[in-house]
């Protein structure tokens, strides 16, 4: 799975606004993901799982949020939503694959 890709989609959603906190998702310090990516490296295993659980802790608190907000705004939270849903299902194929 390419991790500049995946970067691109989840700042696309407001996910997250840096290469930093995309790297906090995978447990990783502040710079770690742009050194890999520099390296043409990709996140082991574990970063990968710690990936997945991040984004369900924030799809969790999307749908939490979806219950709050008003009826105006709510279709583009479900959205959101679901686009995080197919990502981490995405995530999760991958770890799948690396796990095997």
């Amino acid at each position: 799975m390419d991790t500049r890709e995946l970067y691109a989609d989840l700042k696309s959603l407001g996910t997250v606004d840096s290469a930093d906190e995309y790297s906090n998702l995978y447990g990783y310090s502040r710079s770690t993901i742009r050194s890999q990516w520099a390296k043409r490296q990709s996140p082991d295993l574990s970063a990968w799982v710690r990936l997945w659980f991040s984004l369900n802790s924030i799809a969790q608190d999307t749908e939490d949020a979806i219950k709050t907000v008003h009826n105006s705004e709510r279709g583009a939270y479900t959205k959101g939503l679901e686009e995080l849903r197919k990502l981490q299902s995405r995530v999760w194929q991958h770890v799948t694959e690396l796990a095997s």
